[in-house]
């Protein structure tokens, strides 16, 4: 098992197949969280190096829309010599039982062997390590590329993330306008908080945003003007025993707060979420005008809102990056995040 000091020079990373930017997005802003110091270069479709200081392990226990990321090994030009003489496998790191796995982004079929021969060239470096195919310490995957075979060491306990037991219509409070915990956490990852920063979700519905904060560590304050919501979110915080979170009954253009490390929320549009009488227009311009407020030079607030919205550069805030999420003909959502500056 990988420990949290294991800082790798060179990650690699396989991200989820949604067809959008959002899984880029996400790893680029969890790569910043954590370390400044990283270049990132795409290698082929959903394949992602990362060279620079970085735990992989700890990025993907995070991630919501990245599907491994580990230790980068090696690689080799193809036509591929499958007895992998070219890989120096002592830079695995410790382990006492593995698997070997194969993933193609290549438009060039595979033989199926090639796993078994990536496990047999493993076994001979480590005589002494079992292959487990059940749970395995660690797994060893050879990534396919258009032109070239990489080759990375994934510790086996940060692919186990599940959003099934957090998901709306199971909390205690539910309401249609919840959003789903996998895309609450993207909101959390792509606000750049981590451990103990304060988070503000200023339209915190059901807590969606506030207990997946609290999953990571993440202290988070959550806001709404409805009673019915705060009251109902409470339930839902208490349930999931969430750590270092509040509730506050208040309204976006009377924050009662100095300062957070990052916000990240879900404005109101009207459908199945109330906007109690007010246009989403209004409400957006009351919450941009308290991130210069709330906000230190360097941080940053992730807002999903309507297309029909048009977040721009305001003083002393830039744009930085925009995620298209289309729901139907006549709905699109957009996430904007905007960084102090």
């Amino acid at each position: 098992m990988f420990s949290n000091l294991d800082v790798s020079k060179r990650s690699l990373f396989i991200l989820s197949g949604e067809k959008s930017t959002i899984p880029l997005g996400e790893l680029e802003a969890l790569v910043k969280t954590y370390s400044h110091q990283t270049e990132i270069n795409v290698s082929c479709r959903r394949v992602v190096i990362v060279n620079g200081p970085l735990n992989p392990t700890v990025i993907l226990k995070r991630a919501a829309f990245i599907r491994l990321g580990g230790i980068y090994i090696g690689s080799m030009d193809l036509p591929l010599d499958e007895t992998f003489k070219e890989i120096d496998f002592t830079e695995l790191p410790t382990f006492k039982s593995f698997a070997a796995r194969i993933h193609n982004f290549s438009k060039v079929a595979m033989r199926p062997e090639v796993e078994g021969s990536l496990g047999y060239a493993v076994k001979e470096t480590f005589p002494s390590a079992k292959v487990s195919l059940k749970s395995p310490d660690i797994l060893v995957v050879g990534v396919m590329c258009d032109d070239i075979f990489h080759i990375c060491a994934v510790d086996t306990a940060s692919t186990l993330r599940s959003w099934t037991y957090r998901r709306p219509r199971i909390r205690p409070f539910f309401h249609p306008s919840a959003l789903y915990s996998k895309f609450a956490r993207l909101l959390v990852n792509l606000a750049q908080v981590k451990n103990n920063d304060l988070l503000l979700d200023p339209f915190c519905g059901t807590g969606s945003i506030i207990i997946e904060a609290g999953e990571i560590g993440v202290r988070s304050i959550g806001i709404d003007i409805s009673r019915r919501m705060c009251n109902g979110t409470l339930k839902n915080l208490k349930h999931f025993d969430t750590f270092g979170s509040g509730i506050v009954h208040s309204d976006v253009a009377q924050v009662p707060l100095l300062r957070v490390d990052g916000v990240a929320t879900d404005i109101p549009y009207g459908r199945a979420s109330s906007t109690h009488k007010r246009k989403t227009e209004s409400l957006a311009e009351d919450l941009i005008a308290n991130l210069e407020i709330l906000l230190p030079v360097g941080r940053q607030a992730c807002i999903v809102h309507p297309d029909t919205i048009d977040i721009l550069d305001v003083r002393g805030l830039e744009r930085v990056q925009q995620h298209i999420i289309p729901v139907n003909r006549s709905l699109t959502r957009m996430i904007t995040i905007l960084k102090r500056v």
